[in-house]
């Protein structure tokens, strides 16, 4: 919890200026911002206690996985920071008053719920890395009932709630550049899958999103 809110709220906080720190959270849209990051890491140790406590047992991996997940790091953080900074400096912002800004808060809200709900249901599956698990099952239930990839979907969603909250255009570019990473990992993600599944992967994507 003190990672999660030092990372979306300290980063921020840092790229808007911390010498001037009063006025970001004197804006409704931004202190409203801050509390709902402070609850929803709450709501992620509550709903999803066990996820720092999983241990791993692979048995396939792809090795050229650790660039995509580099690139994930570096964007991540990159919106974090760039977006707040161009709304403090007034740098490729949308003009149109707080409706986007709120509509980011929602966005926040979802992407970030649909993210731990993915890891509940993965349960001890749940890697960073595009890995096979000892006793893989294929998940099928709960959001992977109608969507191969919701945590993906839930990264896209969060990011672009940020951007959106600060106005910033330039933070919207990095999460079009994030995606398309993760689209390339979906496809990487696939390809094992089918490799470990066969035809039951088959079955279960004609059947989903």
């Amino acid at each position: 919890m003190i990672v999660g809110a030092s990372i979306f709220v300290g980063l921020p906080l840092f790229g808007w200026g911390i010498n001037n720190a009063s006025k970001f959270i004197n804006h409704p849209v931004r202190l409203l911002y801050v509390i709902i990051i402070i609850l929803l890491q709450f709501f992620a140790i509550i709903y999803n206690p066990k996820t720092a406590k999983k241990k791993e047992s692979r048995t396939k991996r792809i090795v050229k996985s650790k660039l995509d997940l580099i690139l994930i790091q570096i964007f991540s953080l990159a919106i974090v920071f760039i977006a707040p900074y161009s709304d403090s400096h007034a740098i490729f912002t949308v003009s149109s008053g707080n409706i986007i800004r709120y509509l980011g808060l929602i966005l926040v809200m979802a992407g970030f719920i649909l993210m731990q709900l993915a890891e509940k249901y993965l349960a001890r599956q749940f890697s960073v890395e595009v890995t096979i698990q000892e006793d893989h099952q294929l998940v099928t239930n709960g959001p992977y009932k109608y969507l191969r990839h919701p945590r993906y979907l839930g990264i896209m969603v969060f990011f672009f709630g940020i951007s959106f909250v600060f106005q910033s255009f330039l933070a919207m570019g990095v999460v079009v550049a994030l995606s398309i990473v993760l689209v390339w990992r979906v496809f990487a993600e696939e390809r094992l899958m089918r490799q470990e599944f066969k035809q039951e992967w088959d079955d279960y994507c004609a059947n989903s999103w």
